[in-house]
């Protein structure tokens, strides 16, 4: 997932002022002024989500950084990415019936909108559970 930052930045800068200068007598005469500046910077964060059987509505969703690594102790990395991989392998240890998918790891173009691209995920994530749910369907009726 790509988590969109906005950051507005004030710069001063020294123009040329027509008006004043004219009002001199041809003396250049600059002045100040400020310009906001705006800044769209992007930041690729992993997501797991975990669904169940009846729902294609997620029922835990876990983001790489907004979530609290204490509880692994001693096995945290230094780092959230490596902390993240090290919960997701544990819950394929913890359920190994259930279905991994790992189809959604690419990273959007920069110039794709914020909101086409929570969009998209969201379309990809409930047609990823519908596949996973049509295979079991598929497996229980043979």
């Amino acid at each position: 997932m790509q988590t969109y930052v906005v950051t507005d930045e004030t710069r001063t800068k020294m123009k040329f002022s027509l008006p004043a200068t004219v009002l001199t007598s041809g003396i250049p005469i600059l002045r100040k002024a400020k310009e906001n500046i705006s800044n769209l910077s992007f930041q690729a964060e992993c997501l797991a989500r975990l669904y169940e059987r009846e729902s294609w509505e997620p029922i835990v969703e876990i983001l790489q950084n907004q979530m609290d690594y204490s509880f692994l102790g001693t096995k945290a990395a230094s780092s959230t990415l490596l902390n993240f991989d090290i919960v997701v392998t544990k819950l394929r240890e913890v359920f190994p019936q259930a279905f991994f998918n790992d189809k959604l790891m690419k990273s959007y173009g920069v110039d794709a909108s914020p909101a086409g691209v929570q969009d998209e995920l969201e379309i990809n994530c409930k047609l990823i559970y519908l596949y996973h749910q049509t295979m079991c369907d598929l497996d229980s009726s043979v």
